[in-house]
């Protein structure tokens, strides 16, 4: 292929073979195509086939929008034995009831058309306290997972066979919601029957708009590889594929400017829409250039898949494009670090006379912190998108009257739901010397429990209200927060209405057409595309962590107290500093050294004397090839 590091763009339909994983199959298309970013759009079983749609690069930015496809499903259910899996994968247990007939099954299959509740099998991806499903049943842990509502919309008996009449099969044509198992149907219509049954056969024959009859086989697409980038592209759909059930609004030249800057849009071609509707944003050629969706009356981009022009007379992007000005008052803006750049810049200070409050916890609220006008995250690694809100939040609470506040958490709350905590982008400590430097007036450290995951947002805000003057929340369209993300910027607006308070929505900050995320820059750091990360955190990759035992030939080993997020293993330039913490002036990283990394630890390599033992910032600067001999 003549570009494998740019990839490509589009859907690759596959016709999965049994004995593959969904995981297994993406693997295979990313070495294929040379694609970093693909995904998949439905897990399938291993011992499934079928069809499976494969997401590339641009295309995986709409992977959410196919979530809730229908899927089509070729199903072979075995009668007479249960499955500790519901398929033939688990170990085979002989039921006691006698085999039914073709008769009493198309009988039972009435029961399971239409909305039912079903309950996933024990040995499925579902979390469980943080833990997968699967894993739990496997340490001879199997829970009793509660039902969840699903759809069958159509469930015919399309063969029988009872050649053996003690175990006779049926092939099911199966139409379904998201979210069903067709593992869990034939076991709940085994128990229905009083026989027991089990999945001894998968085919999915579609999932959405993709059809079996379209999908490529595996050994299709190796072929298309072989001949080369032109063959293998002509199999992609693009990247919009399947989306027409999806409103359309058809932009002017001007609106698709201003839309590629993230602005909200009152369009000349005003579209009959109901509020909160989602809407592809075409071109007037009607080419895909984002999505979004109608909010009061107007086109809110969620996601832009085109650059931004420059303005006139400018050589920089506008807001929400690199190398522009964001208005992330509190970022610190660097050029690369090479020849001529001894220390990192200093922290840029909104107002040096703020002391930031800490407080610690809700609780600890109280009316003499007087009037505060919040915004609720867990602001980790203070990035472009997160400087921006802040600004709004400053800005908002000047003309309120009032002080800005943040909620913050002492655990990333993926850490309780998921069992693990991401790498951190920005250490605790630092996080708050950042939070001043934005000029927050009030950072509440939050615990994150349990209990705290499932209050309602309406309690939340209460817990708040009582303690002290809540002039209002600022908040981006996607955010949320309080027990299911209950706590949206609808439901506040509605909440604060009744209550007294405010709700202020900003759009949401974009860098070449796609929001700003932690997610995205851990990716980044984690792939090597240092150059990435910082064009989204607005400055240098930085980590934080401590010189542990006795320095040997210049080199020191680095220990993390935290988990933090690390380039890939390989020496890099680097820039070594005191660790930061509230109340002490923040110093530049300034101490040269070459960082090894590897496994997860790192080890630093300095050209003069070696720091005392202790808490260090480490900023990565570029990798060692990078930075040249010398």
């Amino acid at each position: 292929m003549s570009d494998r590091r740019r990839g490509m763009d589009g859907i690759l339909v596959v016709a999965k073979d049994p004995g593959f994983t969904s995981h297994d199959v993406v693997a295979l298309v990313r070495r294929l195509t040379g694609t970093r970013r693909v995904g998949h759009g439905g897990t399938l079983d291993p011992f499934a086939s079928g069809v499976l749609p494969v997401f590339l690069g641009l295309a995986t930015r709409l992977v959410e929008y196919h979530m809730a496809d229908t899927k089509a499903y070729r199903a072979t259910v075995c009668f007479g034995s249960t499955s500790e899996t519901d398929d033939r994968d688990g170990e085979l247990v002989r039921g006691s009831g006698e085999a039914p007939t073709r008769e009493a099954v198309e009988s039972a299959l009435v029961e399971f058309r239409g909305p039912i509740l079903q309950r996933p099998p024990a040995y499925s991806a579902l979390k469980v306290g943080g833990r997968r499903a699967y894993q739990l049943a496997r340490q001879g842990k199997p829970l009793e997972l509660r039902p969840r509502a699903v759809t069958i919309h159509r469930l015919e008996l399309e063969e029988w066979d009872a050649s053996d009449p003690d175990r006779p099969t049926a092939v099911l044509e199966v139409e379904c919601g998201a979210g069903t198992y067709v593992r869990s149907l034939a076991r709940d219509l085994g128990e229905r029957l009083g026989c027991g049954a089990y999945l001894g056969a998968l085919t999915r024959t579609a999932s959405g708009p993709f059809k079996l009859a379209a999908a490529h086989p595996l050994d299709e697409i190796r072929g298309a590889a072989a001949a080369g980038e032109p063959a293998l592209a002509a199999l992609l759909l693009p990247i919009d594929a399947g989306l027409d059930a999806i409103s359309e609004a058809v932009l002017t030249d001007s609106e698709v400017a201003a839309a590629s800057r993230g602005q909200q849009l009152k369009p000349a071609h005003r579209p009959s829409l109901e509020e909160g509707t989602r809407v592809r944003l075409l071109a007037e050629d009607r080419a895909l250039i984002g999505m979004g969706s109608w909010k009061d009356g107007r086109l809110v981009p969620d996601k832009i898949f085109v650059a931004a022009p420059p303005p006139a007379g400018t050589t920089a992007g506008p807001r929400g494009t690199e190398g522009g000005s964001d208005g992330a008052e509190g970022a610190t803006r660097e050029a690369p670090m090479g020849a001529g750049h001894s220390t990192e810049p200093r922290l840029r200070v909104v107002d040096p006379r703020n002391r930031m409050l800490v407080v610690p916890g809700i609780d600890a609220l109280g009316p003499e912190l007087g009037r505060l006008y919040l915004a609720v995250g867990v602001f980790d690694g203070l990035h472009r998108g997160h400087q921006y809100l802040l600004r709004e939040l400053r800005r908002a609470a000047q003309r309120a009257e009032a002080r800005p506040a943040v909620i913050t958490f002492d655990a990333h709350p993926e850490e309780l739901i998921e069992g693990i905590a991401p790498p951190l982008l920005c250490d605790p400590d630092e996080r708050l010397v950042r939070l001043e430097a934005a000029g927050v007036g009030v950072t509440v450290v939050q615990h994150f429990d349990h209990a705290l995951r499932t209050t309602p947002y309406d309690a939340f805000v209460a817990a708040i209200r009582e303690r002290v003057d809540l002039a209002g929340f600022v908040m981006t369209p996607d955010a949320a927060f309080g027990f299911e993300r209950g706590g949206t910027p609808a439901t506040l607006t509605a909440l604060g209405e009744e209550a007294g308070f405010a709700v202020k929505v900003v759009p949401s900050f974009l860098s070449n057409g796609e929001q700003v995320r932690s997610s995205e820059i851990r990716r980044r750091i984690s792939a090597g595309d240092l150059a990435g990360a910082r064009a989204l955190l607005g400055r240098s990759v930085g980590v934080t962590g401590r010189l542990t035992g006795e320095p040997k030939d210049s080199a020191v080993g680095v220990e993390f107290e935290l988990p933090v997020s690390l380039p890939p293993s390989g020496r890099y330039e680097a820039l070594v500093g005191p660790a930061w913490k509230l109340g002490r002036r923040p110093e530049p990283a300034s101490v040269h050294a070459m960082a090894a990394a590897a496994n997860g630890k790192v080890q630093l390599e300095f050209a003069g004397d070696v720091p005392q033992a202790g808490d260090v910032r480490i900023v990565w600067i570029r990798t060692a090839a990078e930075a040249g001999p010398g």
